[in-house]
């Protein structure tokens, strides 16, 4: 969770930390953590988002332990992308949903860039491309404590971090070990939807996400999260978000 405080000041206890916060502070609770707040002004006011994340690192937490994001930072007009995560949130716009997620990776990857580097975490520890592999995953996710079985989680963890690989329902089934039939029935009642629908998803989601953070043009995004076909690329995204490409990049920085 993620809690941006408006005004006022107020102590936090999250689990055993106590934290004095204040205004135009942003608080990082990690997943799990036991949370209290004691307000120690009257017009104390914040503005909250919750999410999970759909990679976990060694039973810990992913943002904290992976990229080193503190459990406190002050703000540096990070507050817009809580009130226009909110706004959307409120928003009957059909592509609403893409557009909080959106914001909110935006918002995730500025506390990422402001991550002290001396405490970076180990993604700045000589990591290589070894530590990405399907094995490496496996082990990681093994010491996981999430609800998730660790087969499924093996295979979603591996295509968020490689979403330009060629997939299919048998060759995800063999990352899991198991049959295409019982990973495709284990996969749809772990995560609610097809292994091949989660992962257009996934694919459409990040594509949406670097149409509003970088100036790349959609060919190479579209090549960059798996489609070799930029006009396939665009009818899909269209369907998904109700935008083509250009209109979804246009409406969001108008």
């Amino acid at each position: 969770m993620l809690r941006y405080i408006r005004s006022g000041a107020a102590t936090f206890f999250i689990d055993d930390k106590e934290i004095s916060v204040e205004k135009n502070q942003i608080i990082y609770v990690p997943r799990n953590c036991k949370l209290s707040c004691y307000a120690q002004t009257d017009n104390f006011s914040f503005i909250s988002i919750r999410f999970t994340t759909s990679v976990f690192f060694e039973g810990g937490d992913f943002l904290a332990d992976y990229y080193g994001v503190p459990l406190v930072t002050e703000a540096k007009g990070e507050e817009k992308y809580f009130d226009l995560i909110y706004d959307y949130i409120k928003s009957e716009n059909p592509a609403r949903i893409y557009f909080v997620r959106g914001y909110l990776e935006i918002l995730i990857g500025t506390l990422i860039s402001r991550a002290d580097a001396d405490n970076y975490g180990i993604l700045r520890r000589n990591k290589t491309d070894e530590e990405y592999t399907l094995e490496k995953v496996r082990q990681r996710i093994r010491k996981s404590d999430n609800r998730i079985d660790s087969r499924i989680q093996v295979v979603v963890d591996y295509i968020a971090l490689h979403p330009t690989e060629h997939y299919t329902p048998e060759s995800m089934a063999k990352m899991a070990e198991l049959s295409k039939q019982r990973f495709s029935h284990l996969f749809k009642e772990q995560l609610g939807k097809a292994p091949m629908t989660y992962l257009k998803e996934l694919r459409l989601t990040t594509a949406a996400r670097k149409l509003l953070v970088t100036n790349d043009n959609i060919s190479d995004i579209a090549y960059s999260v798996g489609y070799e076909d930029p006009n396939y690329f665009t009818r899909e995204f269209k369907h998904a978000f109700g935008y083509t490409p250009n209109q979804y990049r246009k409406a969001a920085r108008d």
